[in-house]
């Protein structure tokens, strides 16, 4: 790690929320794993982005309901990769919201002053969610919801919640991660007859009019509720990572494929998957809205994957990889902002040409985002250390 000099006291006492840094810890033991998952999952999310604008297919979900025109078989394996990330972004915020109570207290801020920064820098998240969709993505004349506004929410309303009993956030996470689906069956989507603006907003997909949303509000509320449950468990030393958790992991695997069949009558499953058509269809599953399958498959592959990184974080110690996934996580909301603003730049000046003229879309797609990584590594790496340095920085 970079040698850094010692922050000010009014700087120190204020760390990223959507990125654990120094906060992330219990007790004494920093928690790597935390940050070396999103830091592959600000990696899978680059290239996923870098795909839309480099237009190579990637796509392996489907949105309501619609099955989508599927590329070659690995392009089809990269987008169900990728579609890990989103998952991990909204759970690991949850957790860094945990972790970041813990360390203000620690330090003796009152619950008052801890609220307070997360409405500021949910506020802040909900502007740069739209400066992002303009530019980023080039949505004109229409207020689009997109992920940056959907865990603003989600942060809004653990800014509250976290003050009841642990028990209940926990409750309330799983009621809504098992009910979502209830709530999109009582309220769909029907072009004739659309719904209010706040049902819709919560609970559906849609992009028309001048309200589009591409991420509902509750969708992922779920994930960051689990994800702030899991924090306060691991500060509190009530639990650790370990391998037992695999057995979860598996567990979620089993009820995915259980409800994928249809034996529940195909509850919580939006792109039902047809006997007798593709195997690769086992797979494809509805991203926006979320199915309870798609959620099921992605987050348990990715808390295997917490394990996973748990148990190698000594051996992936000082080395290259792991800093650079460190300074992802460590940095995932700015990087967010950066990695979506400089690839519409590239692609405005690269006009729809290739950066390397590689004839294998999938190569290419690799070999293109690793060079826009070695641009966007080292610039997080610096504002990370200015972050250190400049408390107003922190709520970026």
């Amino acid at each position: 790690m970079d040698t850094i000099a010692q922050p000010n006291p009014e700087a120190a006492a204020i760390s990223s929320v959507a990125a654990p840094s120094e906060a992330v810890s219990t007790g004494t033991q920093r928690l790597a794993a935390i940050d070396l998952l999103r830091g592959i999952a600000m990696l899978l999310m680059a290239i996923d982005h870098w795909a839309a604008f480099a237009r190579i297919n990637v796509t392996a979900e489907g949105y309501d309901g619609v099955r989508p025109a599927l590329g070659s078989p690995l392009e089809v394996l990269v987008g169900l990769v990728t579609n890990l990330s989103s998952g991990i972004f909204f759970a690991l915020a949850g957790t860094s919201i945990a972790l970041f109570e813990n360390s203000r207290r620690k330090r003796g801020w009152s619950e008052w002053q801890i609220t307070r920064f997360l409405l500021i820098r949910a506020g802040i998240l909900l502007v740069f969610d739209q400066v992002i969709n303009m530019i980023g993505w080039s949505v004109r004349g229409a207020f689009l919801i997109e992920v940056l506004t959907a865990i603003a929410f989600s942060m809004i309303v653990l800014a509250f919640i976290r003050l009841l009993p642990l028990r209940v956030v926990a409750v309330l996470g799983a009621a809504l991660f098992i009910g979502y689906p209830l709530l999109v069956s009582l309220f769909p989507h029907n072009p004739d007859q659309p719904l209010s603006i706040i049902t819709t907003i919560l609970v559906q997909n849609y992009r028309e009019g001048f309200i589009q949303v591409e991420t509902p509000l509750l969708a992922r509320l779920s994930l960051m509720l689990g994800g702030y449950v899991m924090g306060r468990l691991l500060t509190n030393r009530t639990v650790q990572i370990s391998p037992r958790w695999l057995w979860i992991a598996g567990g979620g695997l089993v009820a995915w494929l259980v409800l994928r069949l249809g034996l529940l009558q195909g509850y919580g499953d939006f792109l039902p998957y047809q006997a007798g058509g593709p195997w690769i269809d086992l797979l494809i599953d509805s991203k926006h809205p979320p199915s309870l399958t798609f959620l099921l498959f992605n987050m348990s592959i990715s808390l295997a994957l917490l394990v996973l990184l748990n148990s190698m974080s000594s051996w992936l110690a000082n080395t290259r990889l792991s800093w650079v996934l460190t300074v992802l996580g460590q940095t995932a909301l700015f990087f967010f902002i950066v990695h979506m603003l400089f690839y519409k730049t590239l692609e405005v000046i690269l006009r729809g040409n290739p950066i390397v003229p590689v004839g294998d879309p999938v190569l290419r797609l690799l070999i293109e985002t690793a060079l826009t990584m070695v641009v966007l590594v080292p610039i997080c790496a610096v504002y990370r250390n200015l972050r250190r340095k400049h408390a107003i920085l922190s709520y970026l």
